[in-house]
This record gives C-alpha cells, structure tokens and sequence, in this order.
C-alpha cells in the first residue's frame, strides 16, 4: 500500500514544529513544484521508506545522469 493515502482511506492528523530554514525550503517546494507542504511530506516519507528498505536489503540509492553515470549516493542517518 502506497504512504500517499486514497481520498477513501482514513486520515490522521499531525502537528509538527520545523525550524524556519526547514519550513522556508517547504514552502519553496510546495511553490516549485505545485504540490501542497503535506503531499510533500507524504512523498519525503515515502522517500525515506525507500531508502532504509534499499539499505535493509545492502543496497544503494545512487542519483546517475541520464547516461546512467553516479553523481552521488542517497545516504541516510542511523
């Protein structure tokens, strides 16, 4: 099941403190990319699954070039 939850699916609310340089950049995506601050969350949730899943299986999350060539490597904190 997907962590973007289906308008049918129940929803839980979250209240949060960020601090400012965090909630700026959120607010700066959010305008970039049209998405709301809380789709947004959603995705980097989402995001974050991923990555510890990939390194619970020895695996990396590499960013590439479109000719498949490394550029860096998703590392997230323990």
């Amino acid at each position: 099941m997907s962590l973007i939850a289906s308008a049918s699916m129940e929803k839980k609310r979250v209240n949060f403190v960020l601090s400012e340089k965090a909630y700026s950049e959120l607010a700066l995506l959010s305008k970039r990319t049209g998405h709301s601050m809380t789709e947004l969350v959603r995705l980097g949730l989402g995001l974050v699954k991923i990555a510890f899943e990939a390194e619970e299986n020895n695996h990396k999350i590499i960013v590439t070039t479109t000719d498949g060539n490394p550029l860096k490597e998703i590392v997230l904190p323990r």
